[in-house]
């Protein structure tokens, strides 16, 4: 009886809120006053950290996330096996045992310190790859905006959250197109340093929270 309590639960509310539009179109049916506030990053929590570049003998690759994502690494896994001679892979929170030996792994930290840990990593390219499923469908595009404010460049899959004006490379969650896609970044690092600066000023114009106040107030406050 899933939908017929979901249903009880929104009527008991006067408006619901949610942080995609995919989301409000998915829950529609079960509600008509929904409002979408989106994801965004503070300044005040991530303005001031400034990863360095080009610290590694090699391109630096990497990527974050936690537990829920082991399905979305296994679509990397054996891109890491074959660039493994080419990059320096490092990984922050969750690391398939299978690649673990090819990796720089940074266990998980609480998330009030996950901003700087995240920026200590002085990744050169940022990977966002996601499994085709409505759960990430579903998802935020809040991994561009935290990678993007940092200055990572990025590749990520082509998928409901990541499309849009964003400054990335989206590719098809193939073997050869992710393998492909990163070679050619990482060989121009002046290039790939500019993808970053691009992406960066792209969510300090558009995604911070401070500059955004209104648009979670609207949605929060009666009309």
């Amino acid at each position: 009886d899933l939908v017929k309590r979901f249903r009880k639960a929104l009527d008991l509310c006067d408006r619901f809120v949610v942080s995609t539009g995919y989301l409000a179109e998915e829950f529609r049916k079960y509600k008509q006053e929904i409002v979408v506030a989106p994801n965004f990053v503070e300044r005040a929590k991530w303005g001031s950290l400034t990863p360095k570049r080009r610290q590694g003998r090699k391109p630096r690759v990497g990527w974050a996330g936690g537990s829920s994502h082991e399905a979305d690494l296994a679509i990397i896994a054996d891109v890491v096996k074959a660039l493994a001679d080419e990059v320096e892979w490092v990984f922050l929170g969750l690391c398939p045992e299978g690649v673990r030996k090819l990796v720089e792994y940074h266990g998980g930290v609480v998330i009030e310190e996950y901003p700087a840990k995240l920026a200590s990593l002085n990744l050169d390219l940022a990977l966002a790859p996601l499994e085709d499923v409505p759960f990430n469908h579903a998802k935020s595009h809040l991994r561009l905006l935290e990678y993007g404010v940092l200055g990572y460049p990025v590749v990520c899959t082509d998928i409901t959250p990541y499309r849009g004006d964003y400054p990335v490379t989206r590719v098809k969650n193939r073997f050869k197109d992710w393998t492909d896609a990163i070679r050619e970044q990482v060989a121009d690092m002046d290039e790939l340093a500019r993808r970053g600066d691009a992406l960066r000023d792209h969510v300090n114009a558009h995604w911070i929270l401070e500059d955004n106040l209104d648009t979670w107030l609207k949605a929060w406050l009666p009309a």
